[in-house]
């Protein structure tokens, strides 16, 4: 403290004894100071993105704008824990997880047991913890060389939600990334803000989430058939334009937008619909109609850059083998005949479909990686969508059982 600033406060007692209260509190209350730390550090990163994106709007060229840094997280990660990780008591919690979707109602009292406490849990804490989960990569670097520590780590910081912070409105900052999940203790903690938060933002985000979550199967598993997962995302969908205000965001785009384009994706491009009709060029020039009622089709967005792709393609032969009757629709982008043709002939592949100039298909399909698969049935009903894996290989065994009994020695496996 500098001899001006103590004249100062002896001229001004007011101002001595406010200070000399704040001082004394920070001194004998480690909560009140380990708030005023966490605070400070949301200061920081807050004023380095500012200046990041200030940066970035008054760069005029590519170059410029590549050559701005963006603000390090590890930092800002680092500061926030050290704010927010003191242990401040014990607790009991049931010895089984209280978060468990399949719990049955009339199951008895669950053992419990005594666990650590931590500043993180406290309400004032919930912008850190925010933070911390929506940045997992830097968290992850906190302890890179504890990984059973960074677990437990990050389940007592998604445990202090469902326990504490549900119902801040930063929860809403939250769903955007959870909604990315596919963890039953996420989907619980999404449901809780939704229910319990009086947020509006907060619990029209939560509900957005749940719907985006319900799209695993493995979550949606025990709502019901399809149909009925379907009108459950749509009414959770419905939910959230309903509640969050008209300006809200998720993420980094709009609510209002996000939720739009799950509802075309939940009735034109889920499990079960029929989805866009699209016209393909084949390599004569010849323009096709995908999908067509009559026989199993895989449509196949692929890339003769990726090596997945064109080795699904190069096993065409081997795969319509062991599933007789199917119908393979190769798509990849834009290409002119001629070079299309000579693509294919390099890559000794037999046929594939190019998409328009406008990429119609891609965009129909809303293909935001290659390779990826679309499996349909004969009344042109989606069977699968999604990455070529082992799903995709058990859909089509599925689709062919009787088929398969007799194509036995043939073997292809999908995405090897």
């Amino acid at each position: 403290m500098s001899i001006t600033h103590t004249v100062h406060l002896l001229r001004h007692p007011c101002i001595l004894c406010t200070e000399f209260i704040a001082f004394l509190a920070a001194s004998l209350s480690p909560t009140f100071a380990d708030e005023q730390e966490m605070r400070a550090a949301l200061a920081r990163i807050s004023q380095q993105e500012a200046e990041y994106r200030a940066a970035l709007s008054l760069a005029t060229t590519d170059e410029q704008r590549a050559a701005i840094i963006p603000p390090s997280a590890d930092e800002a990660a680092a500061d926030l824990w050290k704010s927010v990780r003191s242990r401040t008591g014990t607790k009991e919690v049931p010895v089984t997880s209280p978060t468990s979707l399949r719990r049955a109602e009339n199951a008895k009292p669950p053992a419990t047991r005594q666990v650590p406490t931590y500043e993180f849990e406290e309400d004032w804490a919930a912008p850190a913890v925010v933070w911390l989960l929506n940045h997992p990569d830097a968290l992850a670097k906190l302890f890179p060389d504890a990984p059973q520590k960074l677990t437990q780590v990050a389940h007592n910081l998604l445990g202090s939600v469902l326990d504490k912070h549900y119902g801040s409105p930063l929860a809403a900052e939250l769903c955007p990334h959870f909604a990315e999940n596919t963890d039953e203790q996420v989907y619980e903690v999404l449901k809780k803000i939704y229910e319990k938060n009086t947020n509006p933002a907060a619990k029209g985000a939560a509900a957005l989430a749940m719907s985006i979550m319900l799209a695993n199967p493995n979550l949606a598993a025990e709502e019901g058939g399809q149909a009925q997962i379907r009108a459950k995302r749509i009414f959770l969908i419905r939910q959230a334009l309903n509640t969050a205000p008209e300006d809200a965001s998720f993420g980094d785009a709009s609510l209002t937008d996000v939720a739009q384009e799950q509802i075309y994706r939940i009735r034109r491009l889920s499990v079960g619909v029929i989805p866009p009709q699209v016209t393909l060029t084949a390599p004569d020039g010849t323009p096709s109609v995908f999908p067509s009622p009559g026989k199993h089709t895989l449509l196949f967005f692929w890339s003769p850059t990726e090596d997945v792709g064109l080795t699904v393609m190069q096993k065409q032969q081997a795969l319509l083998k062991r599933y007789p009757d199917l119908v393979v629709c190769p798509i990849v982008q834009h290409m002119e005949p001629e070079q299309l043709n000579a693509m294919l002939k390099e890559q000794e592949i037999a046929v594939s479909y190019a998409d328009d100039t406008k990429g119609t298909a891609a965009t129909a399909y809303r293909i935001r990686q290659l390779p990826h698969a679309v499996l349909l049935s004969p009344s042109c009903r989606i069977l699968f969508t999604g990455y070529p894996d082992m799903q995709l290989q058990t859909a089509l065994d599925r689709a062919f059982t009787p088929q398969q009994k007799e194509a036995k020695k043939s073997s292809v496996k999908i995405g090897g």
